[in-house]
């Protein structure tokens, strides 16, 4: 995952109003950025997708669910990360 996802997530921890993130809604922002990362990356194959996913979950959960749950995220702001169709969608649109 890039700096730029990080920073995203992040960001998240700046959405205001809400309630604290539960667990279950940090895997959801976590999977929906590498979801996106990887369609910008031309990625498609659902196996490589699949692979690639775990892969990335396996080396940032820990760090991401420490960094992300708790945080206020409101649940417009989930719903509007759910149907994001890029990285900067949820960064401008979603988390702002």
């Amino acid at each position: 995952m890039t700096a730029r996802a990080w920073l995203t997530c992040a960001a998240l921890a700046l959405a205001g109003c809400g309630h604290p993130a539960s667990p279950a809604e940090c895997e959801v922002i976590m999977d929906r950025v590498i979801e996106l990362k990887l369609k910008e990356q031309h990625v498609t194959d659902p196996a490589k997708v699949s692979e690639r996913k775990a892969e990335a979950k396996a080396r940032l959960r820990h760090e991401m669910l420490k960094q992300c749950v708790g945080r206020k995220v409101t649940d417009s702001a989930m719903a509007c990360i759910r149907a994001a169709q890029s990285e900067e969608d949820i960064e401008k649109k979603c988390l702002r």
